[in-house]
């Protein structure tokens, strides 16, 4: 089976992977009482915790959190991309949410184990369609009308021209991975009957209903 994302020039891209990286802004970090990292580290996200309809399922009896993101599409493939470069290998842009099963994660991280199983329940990786302009105004979370995150890719640890280059040092990237670039503070949890807006200084990008 094969997963695909959407772009604004109506095209259906293939994905291939989805990387994460943690701890990207200081003041997320603090509020999980988590040190901000000295280098990057990601995470994954399985294909089929892609979703790009209007509806979340909350899985029974899990705390589910928000955690909203700027997401690249690599457009593609590449090894060792110098910073410089990086622009040519993104292919666009959107927001997503990285969504967590929070006391889950934590049991694995008190065991020192990876975070998989936590973050790639069906329908957990939440994606908009794809825009090829970058992100540079403030992008926001609503939750039943109410603002719950907003932030700014200036305010990254580590620069999504840092994260792909650093990546790509480690793993081939290829044409169609997804990488969500880091959540800003504010992340907390999604209840059934939530209306979820995500956007892009004064504009709603994509809307979505919890179930």
């Amino acid at each position: 089976m094969k997963y695909y994302v959407k772009t604004s020039w109506d095209e259906n891209v293939p994905v291939r992977n989805i990387y994460c990286i943690g701890r990207n802004y200081r003041a997320h970090a603090a509020e999980l009482n988590n040190e901000v990292p000295k280098q990057p580290f990601f995470f994954q996200k399985s294909l089929p915790s892609l979703n790009t309809s209007r509806e979340i399922i909350v899985p029974d009896n899990r705390d589910i959190h928000h955690e909203l993101e700027v997401v690249i599409l690599v457009q593609k493939n590449g090894e060792n991309i110098n910073e410089a470069d990086v622009q040519n290998h993104i292919g666009g842009f959107a927001l997503g949410l990285d969504l967590t099963d929070r006391n889950f994660q934590n049991e694995l991280k008190e065991k020192k184990l990876p975070w998989l199983l936590s973050k790639s329940f069906k329908g957990s990786a939440v994606v908009s369609r794809f825009q090829s302009k970058p992100i540079e105004e403030d992008f926001w979370l609503k939750i039943n009308g109410l603002f719950r995150q907003k932030g700014n890719v200036k305010d990254m640890v580590f620069s999504i021209p840092k994260q792909v280059s650093y990546l790509s040092e480690m793993i081939p990237l290829l044409a169609g991975d997804l990488i969500f670039t880091g959540t800003p503070s504010g992340v907390g949890p999604i209840h059934t009957g939530d209306k979820l807006e995500l956007g892009i200084g004064e504009h709603s990008i994509h809307s979505i209903v919890v179930s």
